[in-house]
């Protein structure tokens, strides 16, 4: 997929149609001003695509964002979301991928290749990291046993999840949880705070 985009940003300099990124915020309700200046979106998106190939991610997205604004097609949109994964920022780059899906002129294979980005983006798995003191203990995910006493970190697939930590001696404590986009999910408990201890 990224050397897809890279091939992807080489030709936005001549304005296609492809991708997106940022929010609501990033571009405002239209995004556009009222006279286009494609010369100077085309110069813009040229210093985005350097940017991006000198791994500048957060200034690539500058110069995507501005020459969108300028009148360039939504591949625009679609390259800020690639600097944006790019950056390791996948719930900013999911947004920005819904963004490019709400424009109009994409073509059906670029609004399915947007979806599969944008699931792909959703079904991250996270790496979930619990951490007790006292270490040792045993810790469920929905119910089922982990392998290997606290600390312990184990991955886990996105959405809700209930965590149950149990020590010899020590109240077992319940905690809720949400794994989104792959981010890290760091539980640290103090068993000797729960309370008298219960099996």
């Amino acid at each position: 997929m990224r050397l897809a985009l890279l091939a992807l940003l080489a030709t936005t300099a001549c304005v296609q149609a492809g991708g997106r990124e940022a929010g609501v915020d990033d571009v405002g309700a239209s995004g556009r001003r009222s006279k286009p200046d494609l010369e100077a979106a085309r110069e813009l998106d040229q210093q985005g695509v350097r940017a991006f190939r000198d791994g500048r991610s957060s200034d690539a997205i500058r110069y995507f964002l501005s020459a969108y604004r300028l009148g360039a097609p939504s591949s625009e949109l679609w390259n800020v979301a690639r600097s944006r994964e790019r950056m390791d920022d996948a719930e900013t780059a999911a947004g920005a991928i819904e963004q490019y899906l709400a424009q109009q002129d994409l073509s059906p294979q670029d609004r399915a290749e947007a979806e599969r980005e944008l699931q792909a983006l959703r079904a991250r798995p996270s790496v979930l990291t619990v951490i007790t003191v006292p270490a040792g203990a045993v810790v469920t995910v929905d119910g089922k046993q982990t392998a290997g006493p606290t600390p312990v970190s184990l991955e886990i697939r996105p959405g809700p999840h209930t965590i149950a930590v149990h020590h010899d001696g020590y109240t077992t404590q319940t905690r809720p949880l949400e794994s989104r986009f792959g981010r890290a999910v760091i539980v640290s408990l103090d068993l000797a705070g729960g309370g008298p201890g219960k099996r």
